[in-house]
């Protein structure tokens, strides 16, 4: 059965929230433009009502700073034409894909043993002299405006043949338990380590095919207050998701728009992405299989 991203919905008033995530009052166009752009808007009530002017003002900031560094002038920028391309994307993208999780997002944890190898690959990579500066800064295409590169590079670091294996294989059982109506899963990327630094933004986005079925993973964080990633859930609601080192994000990256809308407060946040393509075996969805659940039981208590 193929469910069709939908506007906010009444019953969404009553969704039980669970330790994975706090659930907003307000879906898109509030925290930041992911359907249509603040800029130029005739209609800036849904952003103004929950934080006054401050995200219309850090918008406008934001994209100047793009065009500052890459030039143009206004909508006529490269760096607009992106963001529309951003927008475009968010808005048509979701209605098209099949679903296959009643919310689109859950939190999960890594293994103990999985966790430990990571962490002794990290404490390594920590122990260079001038981190996180002197790792490789990251090239993002012209004009892109999904992280504002133009402030700070964000930061990368590659992951090691034989721990990329081990990511993959865990990865893949949480998949499978999460989407069992899938046969199989088609591995698509595994990217990073990425570290983002003080004052970054990732502007909410969906990922393109073929990365569907997709996992962040907190490596490393050295923050003041936490970051959380905002995804507009199935339910059409703003769902803020906090995770300590070790702790996994799974989202269907595809139909759920997600970001971190607000700056990073701190040092850097270190994160792996890892991304799959569930494949079926002439089977349709079936409803009645669909996770309900946001979050392991054993899950922390974060936001």
């Amino acid at each position: 059965m193929k469910m069709k991203m939908k506007a906010v919905i009444a019953a969404a008033a009553s969704l039980l929230l669970t330790s994975t995530a706090s659930a907003q009052n307000f879906g898109v166009d509030v925290s930041f433009p992911i359907h249509y752009n603040f800029i130029g808007s005739d209609d800036l009530s849904a952003t103004n009502e929950v934080f006054g002017n401050d995200r219309v003002e850090l918008y406008s900031k934001y994209m100047d700073g793009c065009i500052q560094r890459y030039g143009g002038h206004g909508a006529n920028s490269l760096c607009s034409h992106n963001e529309a391309d951003r927008l475009r994307l968010n808005l048509e993208q979701p209605k098209l894909q099949t679903n296959y999780t009643e919310i689109g997002f859950k939190k999960t944890k890594l293994s103990d043993e999985t966790w430990s190898t990571l962490q002794t690959f990290w404490a390594g990579v920590k122990a260079k002299e001038n981190f996180p500066d002197s790792l490789w800064p990251e090239a993002w295409p012209k004009a892109n405006t999904y992280v504002n590169h133009w402030e700070s590079d964000s930061k990368m670091h590659p992951l090691d043949t034989k721990l990329r294996q081990v990511l993959w294989d865990e990865i893949e059982k949480k998949m499978q338990e999460w989407i069992p109506t899938a046969s199989s899963f088609s591995k698509s990327s595994l990217y990073g380590v990425r570290v983002y630094r003080e004052g970054h933004i990732l502007a909410p986005h969906v990922d393109r095919d073929p990365l569907i079925s997709s996992a962040i993973i907190n490596i490393d964080q050295e923050v003041t207050e936490p970051w959380p990633l905002e995804v507009i859930g199935h339910d059409g609601f703003a769902h803020n998701i906090t995770i300590s080192p070790g702790e996994v994000i799974l989202y269907e990256s595809h139909s759920i728009i997600h970001g971190r809308p607000f700056a990073l407060k701190g040092s850097y946040y270190a994160s792996a992405f890892v991304h799959f393509k569930p494949d079926f075996e002439a089977a349709e969805v079936d409803s009645s299989s669909l996770e309900d659940s946001s979050s392991d039981d054993d899950s922390r208590d974060e936001l």
